[in-house]
């Protein structure tokens, strides 16, 4: 799949200190990257209301981050990462 970051996307990953989250990150997108379909994604989940805007877990033992995505067709746009309780707040 193709993959578009958006600025907001790189500012809240350069917040993030916990290494071990930002290598979870890095496997995720890394799995996302080689996704032949959306069904191929963990964690992956459709927004209710919406029916582009889907969220992706991040999660370590201890924190728990979700990824805002929008998804059309095999091009994904990574929108926001953020952590649980605040992304729904932000995104979409």
């Amino acid at each position: 799949m193709r993959i578009i970051v958006k600025p907001a996307f790189d500012r809240d990953i350069n917040k993030v200190r916990n290494r071990p989250l930002l290598h979870l990150l890095d496997e995720k997108i890394t799995q996302i990257e080689k996704a032949k379909a959306i069904d191929n994604i963990t964690g992956l989940k459709l927004l209710r209301t919406y029916k582009v805007h889907y969220r992706i877990k991040v999660e370590t033992g201890s924190q728990q981050y979700r990824i805002g995505a929008v998804i059309r067709g095999s091009t994904i746009w990574l929108v926001r990462f953020l952590p649980r309780k605040k992304i729904y707040e932000l995104f979409p």
